[in-house]
């Protein structure tokens, strides 16, 4: 039994000692907790994971520190367009994966994931010149929401932090007089 088991179980008690509907008060948090619908756990199908995969690793491509596909990054887009993003914005995000597809498939006559990188770079181009050409107040372009959660993916992750932004994490110690390195952030 999990921790979201337990505190389930130990919460039905509750509200029977309080005269409540146990089972009112678990719809009302449910509908609480998920306002655009039901969470989708693998939202996204393995040809959209691949998609996203691609297009973050080359939002954030592999130098000398690993990439977006080292850190993960088609894991943490799938869990926030499955559990977090309302149902429209699950919608709008899964039309702008199938929109990259078409443009692919009009400009060069393959889908994106058989383009070259250069081709790639190509569609790349064209969404980025249509993100920045929309106008304020209006609702974010697809390019811009996948470059956003690559970046908050990429450095949110161990990869990203440790090895990118060089961070140490010790909880509950305080390193107060430490020495700069060279070159570091």
């Amino acid at each position: 039994m999990d921790r979201r088991q337990l505190l389930g179980l130990i919460g039905l008690g509750v509200p029977a000692l309080a005269g409540i509907d146990s089972q009112e008060l678990l719809a009302a948090a449910r509908s609480a907790r998920q306002p655009g619908g039901p969470r989708v756990s693998g939202a996204l199908d393995a040809h959209q994971r691949a998609l996203v995969d691609q297009i973050s690793e080359l939002i954030l491509p592999a130098t000398d520190t690993p990439g977006a596909r080292a850190a993960g990054v088609v894991d943490f887009v799938d869990v926030i367009v499955g559990e977090y993003y309302h149902a429209d914005e699950r919608a709008a995000f899964v039309r702008g994966l199938a929109d990259v597809d078409e443009r692919a498939s009009s400009a060069f006559t393959k889908p994106f994931l058989e383009l070259t990188e250069p081709q790639q770079a190509a569609i790349f181009t064209g969404l980025e010149a249509e993100s920045r050409a929309m106008p304020p107040g209006s609702p974010t372009h697809f390019f811009s929401r996948m470059k956003g959660l690559t970046l908050y993916g990429y450095y949110t992750s161990e990869v990203g932090s440790t090895q990118e932004l060089h961070e140490v994490f010790m909880p509950g110690r305080y390193d107060g007089n430490v020495p700069v390195r060279a070159g570091a952030r």
